[in-house]
C-alpha cells in the first residue's frame, strides 16, 4: 500500500465551505426568483463561467422556487493541491467527504462525516484503498460510486471544492462567528500554516477560519477536526440570515463558479437551497463513522464498525444499508488476497447471515430492554453544582444517571445529547427535550457502540444554566406526575438532593 504524500496545502476543510457556499448559490437563487421571476439570474447566467451540466439547461425555465421531491443525498468534497501548474480537480485526494441527507418531510438535515483515512474497497476494480483515493483516481464520480458501494447509500448529487479561492470566498462572506473550543497553535514551516487561536466565541476572518478547520494537532487528531467541521457548519448558518449577506449573494453565484464542480442543475440548486435556507440549527444531527484506528502493513487507517456504521446511515440518511456489505467493503476488505488471514476468518468475514442476525439481535434485545435509560454527564471545571442539579432531576424523571464526569474546558464547549447506545433514538432525545424545554436547542449527536455502557451522554458547557432554575422539586414532581399520567414511567426512584453518583 503505497503511503500518502505529503500535500504542500493540506486541506480537509473545504467541503465544509462547499455546503456553506452551496448554500448561499441556492439562497441566491431563492431571492432573485422571488423578486424578479428569474429573469436577473438569466441576464446574471450569461456573464458566469459554469459547469457543462448548468450551461445545458434554460435558466428562463427555472421553476420559481420549486421544492425538493424527496429525500436527497449529497456528497460534498473537499480536494487537495497538487501544487502549481497543475489542473484543478484532476488527480486530486478528497480530504474532507460529508453526506448531507436533506429530508422535506421531516425538515431534518443529516451530516455524516466520512474520515480520509476509511479503508474501503475503492470501485470499479481499484482495489483496497484509503477512501480519500477515490477521487483522485476518478475524479468526483468515481468518489459517489465507492461511497455508494462501501456504505450501500444512493447518493443523488455532489458539490467538489479545492484550495484555490478559498480563502477569498471566506472573505467575500465577512467574519463569522465561531466558538474556538481551546488554545490553538501550530506551525509547519513546509505548507506555510501558522495556526495560532486564542478560546472563546468570537468572529473569525478568512484567515483564522482556515487556521480552525485545519487544526488537528490534539490528542483527537483528525476525528477533532472532523468534528469542529460538523460544529462549523452548525454555527456558520447564522451567517446566510444576514441581511447583509443576502444583498451581496448574486455576486456569491458569479464569484464561486470558478472554484465549485457540480452535477446540480439551477433547479436542483434553487430547491435543495430552499430547504437549506429554512433549517435551524437544532435539525441538523450530525455523526462521524464509528470505528477505530488500526496499523495495517504500515498503513494508518480508519476501520468503520459495520453494525455502528449501518445504524448511523440508517438514522441520518434514511436508507436501510447491509451490514454484510459494509463489512465486506470496509473492514474486511481484500481478505481474500491476504495470505496471513485463515481460511475460517475469511469465511467468518462473508458470513452474509451471521452479520445481519448478529445487528437484528442487537437492534432487538436493545429495543426489548425496559431497564431506565442510561446517562452520563460531563462537564466543566466550575459546573459541579449545575451537574448535580441535572444528576437529582434526571434521576427523578426516571432516568438511570449512572456518572458525572469533569472533563477539561476545552472538550466541554458545545451543549450537546450524544446518543450512545442501539437503541437511545429519535424518541429518546424527543421525550427528553419534551420534559425539559431548556433543552430544546441542544445539539444531537450519533455516536454509537455496542460496547458503550450508557444510552447517552449530556454535555455541558460554562454557560449552562441548571435544568430545571426553578424549585427543582416541585418542577420535577409536575413532570413526573405528567409522566405517570401518561402511563410511561415504569420505575420509580426517589428524588433525594444528596442522590448517590450511581
Amino acid at each position: 500500500m503505497d503511503q500518502e504524500p505529503r500535500k504542500n496545502m493540506p486541506s480537509s476543510w473545504q467541503a465544509l465551505l462547499a455546503a456553506f457556499v452551496g448554500i448561499g448559490i441556492g439562497l441566491s437563487l431563492s431571492w432573485m426568483l422571488d423578486h424578479d421571476r428569474g429573469e436577473r439570474i438569466a441576464r446574471l447566467a450569461e456573464n458566469i463561467k459554469v459547469e457543462p451540466s448548468l450551461k445545458m439547461l434554460d435558466v428562463k425555465k427555472v421553476d420559481v422556487l420549486p421544492s425538493l421531491a424527496k429525500r436527497t443525498n449529497i456528497l460534498l468534497m473537499g480536494v487537495d493541491s497538487n501544487g502549481r501548474n497543475t489542473k484543478r480537480f484532476e488527480n486530486t485526494r478528497s480530504d474532507t467527504m460529508i453526506i448531507a441527507s436533506l429530508d422535506p418531510i421531516s425538515g431534518l438535515v443529516g451530516l455524516v462525516s466520512i474520515p480520509r483515512d476509511s479503508r474501503v474497497r475503492i470501485a470499479d476494480h481499484h482495489g483496497v484503498e484509503k477512501i480519500n483515493s477515490a477521487h483522485a483516481l476518478g475524479g468526483p464520480e468515481l468518489a459517489v460510486r465507492t461511497v455508494e458501494q462501501a456504505f450501500n447509500v444512493p447518493i443523488d448529487h455532489y458539490v467538489v471544492i479545492d484550495t484555490v479561492g478559498i480563502k477569498e470566498v471566506c472573505e467575500f462572506v465577512g467574519p463569522i462567528k465561531v466558538m474556538v473550543e481551546k488554545k490553538m497553535r501550530y506551525r509547519d514551516r513546509a505548507s506555510g500554516l501558522n495556526i495560532d487561536l486564542e478560546p472563546g466565541l468570537q468572529e473569525l476572518s478568512a484567515e483564522q477560519v482556515e487556521q480552525y478547520l485545519r487544526f488537528r494537532h490534539d490528542q483527537q487528531g483528525d476525528i477533532g477536526r472532523i468534528q469542529r467541521q460538523q460544529w462549523f457548519l452548525r454555527q456558520a448558518q447564522a451567517k446566510l440570515r444576514d441581511p447583509a449577506f443576502v444583498l451581496r449573494l448574486p455576486n456569491l453565484l458569479k464569484f464561486t463558479s470558478e472554484y465549485v464542480v457540480t452535477d446540480m442543475s439551477l433547479n436542483d440548486m434553487a430547491a435543495v437551497f430552499k430547504f437549506a435556507k429554512e433549517v435551524s440549527e437544532k435539525s441538523v444531527k450530525t455523526a462521524t463513522l464509528p470505528g477505530e484506528a488500526a496499523t495495517i502493513h504500515g498503513g494508518s487507517y480508519w476501520l468503520p464498525d459495520p453494525e455502528a456504521t449501518a445504524l448511523v446511515l440508517q438514522r441520518l440518511t434514511g436508507t436501510s444499508p447491509s451490514v454484510s456489505t459494509i463489512a465486506a467493503n470496509t473492514v474486511y476488505a481484500g481478505m481474500e488476497n491476504d495470505p496471513g488471514v485463515s481460511d475460517s476468518e475469511q469465511l467468518a468475514a462473508y458470513s452474509h447471515d451471521n452479520l445481519n442476525e448478529t445487528l437484528e439481535d442487537s437492534w432487538t434485545s436493545s429495543y426489548a430492554s425496559d431497564r431506565p435509560y442510561s446517562v452520563l454527564i460531563r462537564y466543566p471545571r466550575g459546573q459541579e453544582q449545575t451537574a448535580r442539579d441535572f444528576q437529582q432531576t434526571l434521576i427523578y424523571s426516571g432516568y438511570r444517571v449512572r456518572n458525572l464526569i469533569r472533563c477539561k474546558e476545552g472538550d466541554c464547549q458545545h451543549e450537546q445529547i450524544v446518543l450512545n447506545s442501539f437503541r437511545a433514538d429519535d424518541s429518546l432525545t424527543s421525550k427528553l427535550k419534551q420534559n425539559f424545554p431548556a433543552l430544546d436547542s441542544w445539539a444531537i449527536v450519533l455516536n454509537p457502540s455496542s460496547r458503550c455502557r450508557y444510552d447517552m451522554t449530556i454535555q455541558l458547557t460554562p454557560e449552562t444554566a441548571p435544568l430545571l432554575p426553578e424549585t427543582r422539586e416541585q418542577a420535577a414532581l409536575d413532570y413526573r406526575m405528567n409522566d405517570i399520567v401518561r402511563g410511561e414511567v415504569k420505575t420509580t426512584r426517589p428524588f433525594h438532593r444528596n442522590a448517590p453518583r450511581s
